[in-house]
């Protein structure tokens, strides 16, 4: 023990010994290098690092190499070079942080050398989809190697050696665009602080922060969302790795001149705080926000992420009562509904709705002609071909798709009407042929930011339909009409598809029943289903089929990078069976979240919802208990009901509240975002005349948003011409 408290003090002397104390005369490149060996080392278990060092160590080869890895390898994927950075880095560790067994011992520090000599004299390069290899992971990791060999008291590599790797960090260009910008400029400024080389250093820090700014490109869209590898949206994925960046760079810089401040610091809070958070629940990301990464194990798992929010904290502060929440919901000290605020948010950039209350998180992801579906590359997301088609998340604790992937049947994603498709089709990679872009201009709706309608006029693998989301306080009603295909395969609308949590419990014939685990159909005489906490209700009856039963997979078969071993999970499916080749097929049913019991179901007072319109020209909800009447026109069409007259001049969503007052509210939206102008003719229970809003519609970047209005005794009368 006193053995490594004097180490300690001689380490911490010998430091400010070469390097001056911040906050006097030290050198920004100093403090910022002091920063990044803090994030480095923090959190670093010593016994662990060890016995880590101790196995690797016993192997390498006299040369600097090691046996077991490919130095030849150029595979984009699992590249075999790449373990061998990653134990000289653990070796580093060990050699620089006081404790540790192998503090300044020289044999390590000779591996270090000899590690690091083979490294630059082999230089291995991936090819290809491997690109990253070469100019982010290793330069990034050269550069952490070398900085941590730099501030330490113990003897230093040789600086012709450190000189030579420096140039090896050159590589990748920083001018790339979102996420990756971040990746690359990260080891821009590890190079220029090696190099004291503030000018570097200050282009890196520029290039980091570039991408936080509105844009209608890679990275944060004008409505909020987070788009990367063309117009796709990636909140997770890469939206994930561009906050972690860009945080980092932060860190390291807050309080230089080079600090992230102002209308930067700004939009990043923002973007975090309204649009990232609200993509988990819990500590689980919507599945929808994931992109091709979904197909990776733990890939919902955010529960690193309450280490972001500590540093958000720091850069922030005004905003710290949120960040606390959000780390309360993700440690799992709080509940998922800990904080949780209401809100309707339509990215109308990105095709994507989230509907958050307390108790609940729903969201549906969809595809239009402006927008990209979500992509396979590098052997990643093999099945996920109908992921963007009408896709509904719905959480309550957050783990209920956690890890389910490799056994879901991909041709029947919750939300998704589609052919039951025996084998997955699967589009060319990445993301730039035209089979990569929707085909329906008419995608989505209307939000007021509480309440919303969200439509999709779906037209793809030989189907046809008319789908629409009405999003209330307790509940989500669901509609389909005119559903019509030419595909050859049967027609599934897939309600849930998800981890089997507990009892099912239905009501079908007026009977109520505990399923065992197996499969049933009901045809017309399903009332309702009741499962992980989620009430599932079907006022129109319908071909339904559900199971709850173990279902077998595994995760190589949907990620070529993933273990090839089976694996196993029990599942709850709920789907309506629209048959082979329908025609004019229609849907509805309820999602109510928080039922727990069989009271609940029955105390759920349905007639609440009055499901109005639901064919190919008009689909329109109304909830009584809230006042609030919510329209989709896919045709300039008239809807008349209980005193109410919407007339519209062409295809919009239209939603009104406290209809029968004198004051309505209004909104409105343009799905296509090709309208400059909209008509609304509007006869009103309480105020004369029919009333005229001439809605001049918002155009790009921000075509898609809603408008709103106020109809009262002075709003203009519709006087027609004669």
């Amino acid at each position: 023990m006193k053995k490594n408290c004097v180490l300690i003090i001689l380490f911490i002397c010998a430091f400010f010994q070469n390097h001056r104390v911040l906050g006097q005369s030290a050198s920004e490149y100093e403090t910022i290098m002091q920063r990044i060996r803090e994030s480095i080392t923090s959190g670093t278990a010593i016994i662990t690092l060890d016995n880590a060092v101790a196995n690797t160590l016993s192997t390498l080869q006299s040369d600097g190499s090691w046996k077991d890895i490919n130095y030849s390898d150029r595979s984009p994927n699992l590249w075999s070079p790449a373990p061998h950075l990653d134990r000289v880095k653990n070796f580093t560790l060990a050699y620089t942080i006081p404790g540790s067994h192998y503090y300044g011992s020289s044999t390590l520090y000779q591996a270090i050398v000899n590690s690091l000599t083979y490294w630059n004299q082999k230089d291995p390069q991936s090819t290809g989809d491997g690109w990253w290899w070469n100019q982010i992971g290793n330069p990034q990791k050269i550069g952490q190697i070398l900085i941590l060999l730099r501030g330490n008291p113990n003897k230093q590599i040789p600086s012709s050696l450190e000189a030579k790797l420096i140039l090896q960090m050159d590589r990748g260009n920083p001018v790339t665009g979102a996420a990756n910008n971040v990746d690359v400029a990260l080891h821009y400024i590890y190079r220029g602080c090696l190099n004291a080389d503030s000018s570097i250093v200050k282009m890196a820090v520029n290039q980091a922060f570039e991408p936080i700014v509105l844009t209608t490109g890679d990275g944060i869209q004008y409505d909020c969302s987070y788009k990367a590898h063309g117009s796709q949206l990636y909140i997770g994925g890469y939206g994930r790795v561009f906050i972690g960046g860009e945080i980092n760079v932060a860190m390291f810089v807050r309080g230089t001149s080079f600090e992230l401040a102002g209308a930067n610091l700004n939009l990043l809070s923002l973007f975090i705080r309204n649009t990232y958070l609200n993509s988990i629940r819990g500590k689980y990301f919507d599945f929808n926000v994931m992109g091709r990464s979904l197909s990776r194990t733990n890939a919902l798992d955010q529960s690193e992420l309450s280490r972001t929010l500590e540093k958000m904290k720091l850069l922030d502060p005004s905003n710290s009562n949120t960040y606390d929440e959000a780390i309360a919901r993700v440690k799992g000290t709080q509940p998922a509904s800990y904080g949780v605020k209401s809100k309707n948010n339509n990215y109308y950039s990105s095709d994507y709705v989230q509907h958050i209350r307390s108790g609940y998180n729903f969201s549906v992801r969809n595809v239009s002609t402006r927008t990209l579906r979500a992509e396979n590359g590098g052997g990643e997301s093999v099945k996920g071909y109908l992921l963007t088609d009408g896709a509904t998340n719905i959480n309550i604790t957050g783990n209920e798709y956690y890890n389910i992937f490799p056994v879901w049947e991909w041709n029947k994603i919750p939300g998704v009407t589609a052919p039951e498709y025996a084998t997955m089709p699967l589009r060319g990679q990445w993301f730039s042929l035209p089979e990569h872009k929707g085909i329906s201009s008419f995608v989505g709706g209307v939000s007021d930011g509480v309440y919303g309608a969200t439509a999709y006029a779906f037209n793809d693998y030989g189907v046809n339909a008319r789908k629409s989301w009405f999003f209330f306080d307790d509940e989500v009603v669901c509609l389909g009409a005119a559903i019509n295909a030419t595909a050859a395969e049967t027609i599934n609308t897939t309600v849930n598809q998800c981890l089997l949590d507990g009892k099912v419990i239905v009501s079908s014939n007026g009977k109520t029943a505990i399923l065992s685990k197996g499969a049933y159909n009901y045809n017309g005489n399903l009332q309702w289903a009741l499962h992980g906490n989620i009430g599932y209700f079907f006022p129109q009856g319908g071909n339904l089929q559900l199971t709850n039963q173990t279902q077998t997979g595994n995760w190589h078969d949907i990620n070529n990078s993933q273990v090839n071993k089976p694996v196993s999970s029990d599942v709850f499916k709920l789907w309506f069976n629209h048959g082979v080749k329908p025609s004019d097929a229609s849907y509805a049913y309820i999602v109510a979240p928080n039922k727990t019991r069989v009271r609940d179901m029955k105390k759920y007072d349905a007639s609440k919802i009055q499901i109005l319109t639901n064919n190919s020209d008009v689909q329109a909800v109304k909830h009584t208990g809230l006042n609030v009447l919510q329209l989709i026109f896919y045709t300039p069409s008239t809807f008349t009901n209980d005193g109410v007259t919407v007339r519209v001049d062409k295809p919009c969503v239209v939603m009104l509240k406290n209809v029968g007052t004198p004051n309505v509210a209004v909104s409105i939206a343009d799905p296509a975002q090709s309208n400059t102008k909209i008509n609304v003719y509007l006869d009103l229970p309480g105020i004369t005349s029919t009333r005229l809003l001439e809605c001049t519609m918002p155009l790009a970047p921000y075509a898609g948003s809603s408008i709103s209005f106020t109809v009262s005794k002075n709003t203009p009368i519709f006087a027609p011409q004669p």
